[in-house]
């Protein structure tokens, strides 16, 4: 099978440092910038395939136009949706990709994170999903899309649940789970840790997040 095709979402939340940008950016397929995202973008000397949103946080849109006429410009202006919902619903229109980074989403303000969360729990289940910073990563998991996690044995690792999650299911970690039932109001894994260069977490029902601090 040929690799997946990538996609890379800045939003505008806590700027990636420009080498964590650069990297996501190498080994992406398409690079879209949501309205703020476009900055961090520039002051690394980089463009994206394609700038969106309602351009309230970017401003001058007919100077980045003229300047930038390579990058697709799409005004998506609906006062009812996050940005990062937009972002998604105009994903869905334009890119087939089944491999989705984020970055920009985590961090600066928990309502914002939280949003995010919640957003990305609605994207098809398929798609792999995941959220990138500095500081720390965070995977989906669903029923069509188990979680490989390598090269972080050593690496605290937890698993938290948004909704009711059946059949959770790990390999290569210290507490390892087996046909588990996970819930926001029962259980979750905090802090375990990998016992393995390669760890898998998968279930049979839900979305499930799983979270490792960098560094």
């Amino acid at each position: 099978m040929g690799k997946v095709a990538k996609t890379l979402l800045i939003l505008n939340g806590v700027a990636p440092s420009s080498e964590l940008l650069s990297w996501r950016c190498e080994e992406a397929n398409l690079v879209v910038a949501v309205d703020g995202g476009w900055f961090p973008l520039r002051e690394a000397q980089l463009l994206p395939n394609a700038l969106i949103g309602d351009f309230d946080s970017v401003g001058q849109i007919d100077i980045i136009r003229s300047q930038f006429p390579e990058v697709n410009l799409e005004c998506l202006d609906d006062p009812n949706k996050t940005d990062f919902e937009k972002a998604i619903a105009w994903l869905e229109q334009n890119d087939e990709s089944e491999d989705l980074v984020v970055l920009g989403g985590l961090g600066k303000r928990t309502d914002h994170l939280l949003t995010n969360l919640l957003v990305s729990m609605k994207i098809k289940s398929k798609i792999k999903v995941t959220f990138d910073d500095d500081h720390e990563w965070i995977g989906r998991v669903t029923p069509s899309c188990p979680l490989t996690v390598s090269g972080r044995k050593d690496a605290t690792l937890s698993i938290i649940p948004l909704c009711d999650c059946l059949g959770v299911n790990s390999i290569g970690l210290n507490w390892e789970l087996e046909d588990e039932h996970f819930s926001p109001s029962s259980q979750h894994s905090q802090s375990n840790f990998c016992v393995s260069d390669e760890v898998t977490v998968s279930c049979t029902q839900g979305v499930l997040f799983v979270i490792i601090p960098k560094g």
